[in-house]
C-alpha cells in the first residue's frame, strides 16, 4: 500500500538524517519506524567518550559547594547489601 503523507519541516530533516545515518532509503526507514520493527526512532543516540565526560562534568558543576563528598565506608558493599537483601 502507498500512503502519502505531508510532513513538517523538521520531522522530515530528522527522518532523511537517522535514514542516511543508517544507511537505508528513508522509505525504508519510515516503515521500521511505522511497523515498530526495530524501533528506530525510539534508539537513543550513542554518546561519544568526551560527551559522556562533558555532561558527567557538568552534573558534578551542579553540586553545591561544600558538599563532601561520600566515605569509602559509605560506598562499600557492605553497607548498600544488607543481610535482608539475602532473603
Amino acid at each position: 500500500m502507498t500512503i502519502t503523507v505531508e510532513l513538517p519541516p523538521e520531522i522530515e530533516e530528522r527522518f532523511l538524517a537517522r535514514a542516511n545515518a543508517l544507511g537505508i532509503s528513508v522509505g525504508a526507514y519510515v516503515q521500521e519506524y511505522l511497523t515498530g520493527s526495530s524501533q528506530p526512532g525510539m534508539e537513543r543516540p550513542r554518546l561519544s567518550v568526551e560527551e559522556v565526560n562533558r555532561l558527567l562534568d557538568e552534573a558534578a558543576d551542579l553540586i553545591p559547594a561544600g558538599v563532601p563528598p561520600l566515605s569509602d565506608e559509605a560506598m562499600s558493599r557492605e553497607s548498600i547489601y544488607t543481610r535482608e537483601d539475602e532473603w
